[in-house]
């Protein structure tokens, strides 16, 4: 999941520096800043107040609370700001895939595109929910539809790859991961899937060779993670 990021709501520019502080002592101490959230919505913080609280919420643990807050946020926002209330719902999302609701994630992402359909990272986003559903059709749509508006972010080939190859078009996916590589040689998740479609045609080499790079690249991240795992399979074999 994309991690949780920090865009100010309306009025947040009427309250900067308050913002600003809430915002910092966030990264510093999440307990303190949801205190000091609470009590600044008292005082009448409003918006901004509120998304400080939410994200300290989702920083203390409280994720389904917080996710539920930021859509509050993000629903009662005025036309004007549609484009800033899709990043809320965006966070939404995120929030309720980290807590593990994926149909939840699925609304709020929803919810943001109705707002801003061409939010690049809610497009991602949405795809990769529909991914741990099974939904890969749906996910290769919005793909399609981000790479329209961002033709050299290599994530989004290789997602498109991982769709492709669970669709069983290796065709298709080496495609994909060979553009990604263009853009990104050492791109974990494209050197992932290259990884499988090798070990698909049986160049087991070709495989640990991938998945070694992944390990090497980005050392102790989920991608080198599930790199060691293919490893440790082949091995056994």
């Amino acid at each position: 999941m994309a991690a949780l990021g920090l865009v100010a709501p309306a009025g947040a520019l009427d309250n900067q520096a308050q913002y600003e502080a809430c915002m910092s002592l966030l990264q510093r101490d999440p307990g303190g800043a949801l205190d000091s959230a609470v009590e600044w919505e008292r005082q009448g913080g409003g918006d901004a107040a509120r998304h400080c609280k939410a994200l300290a919420l989702i920083r203390t643990g409280a994720v389904e609370d917080g996710a539920l807050e930021l859509e509050r946020v993000a629903q009662t926002m005025p036309q004007a700001q549609a484009p800033l209330a899709a990043e809320l719902f965006a966070q939404a999302g995120q929030a309720w895939t980290k807590a593990g609701h994926q149909q939840r994630a699925l609304y709020a992402q929803d919810e943001g595109l109705k707002l801003n359909p061409k939010n690049v990272e809610l497009l991602i986003d949405r795809a990769l929910t529909y991914g741990t559903t099974g939904m890969y059709l749906e996910a290769l749509d919005d793909l399609n539809a981000a790479v329209d508006l961002a033709p050299d972010n290599p994530d989004i080939y290789a997602m498109r790859a991982a769709a492709y190859r669970q669709l069983e078009k290796p065709d298709l996916a080496e495609d994909n991961i060979e553009h990604a590589l263009k853009l990104s040689p050492s791109h974990p998740s494209a050197l992932l899937e290259r990884g499988y479609l090798r070990r698909a045609k049986g160049d087991v080499a070709g495989a640990r060779t991938d998945w070694l790079t992944v390990i090497q690249v980005v050392p102790g991240t989920a991608a080198a993670e599930e790199a060691q795992k293919n490893i440790q399979k082949l091995d056994i074999k």
